[in-house]
C-alpha cells in the first residue's frame, strides 16, 4: 500500500501548476523547501501523536522505544526515503550514529525545543537518549 501523504499530494500539485516552469532552478529549490517542511511537520505530529499515546506530559520514554514503535506504526506506511532519513542510519556516516538507528528522527526532534525535551543519561560508559513532551501548562 502506497501512502503519498500531504507533501505527495504538494508534490503532485506543484508539478501540475508549475509544468510551464519545470527548468526553473528558484522553483525547484523552493518546492524542495517546502517538501522538506511538509515532510518534518508530518514526522513531528507523527512522533507528538505517539508520544502522547506512550506517556503523560513531563514523562520520559527512551528514543529506542520511541523508535520502535514508530518504525512498526509507519514503516510500511510512508515512503521510503523518509524510513530510511528518520527510522535508519544509512544516510549519516557511522562515527555519528554510534549504532543508533533513531538518530535521524533525534535530530528532528532537537529542532523543535518548544515541543520536544531530549535527555542523555550516561552510565556504565554507554549512554541513553530520552525523549518527553513539552508540558504546555507551564
Amino acid at each position: 500500500m502506497w501512502c503519498y501523504g500531504l507533501a505527495g499530494i504538494v508534490v503532485l500539485l506543484l508539478g501540475q501548476l508549475r509544468s510551464d516552469a519545470a527548468g526553473s532552478k528558484s522553483y525547484r529549490e523552493a518546492d524542495n523547501q517546502l517538501l522538506l517542511q511538509l515532510e518534518e511537520k508530518d514526522v513531528i505530529s507523527s512522533a507528538a501523536t505517539v508520544l502522547s499515546d506512550l506517556c503523560g506530559p513531563q514523562e520520559w520514554i527512551s528514543m529506542n522505544k520511541l523508535h520502535e514503535v514508530m518504525f512498526e506504526k509507519y514503516g510500511n506506511i510512508w515512503h521510503h526515503s523518509r524510513v530510511r532519513k528518520y527510522f535508519t542510519s544509512e544516510d549519516f556516516p557511522e562515527s555519528e550514529t554510534l549504532g543508533r538507528p533513531w538518530h535521524g528522527l533525534s535530530l528532528l526532534l532537537r529542532k523543535y525545543p518548544k515541543h520536544f525535551v531530549i535527555n542523555i543519561r550516561k552510565g556504565g560508559g554507554k549512554s541513553a537518549e530520552f525523549v518527553s513532551l513539552v508540558s504546555l501548562q507551564d
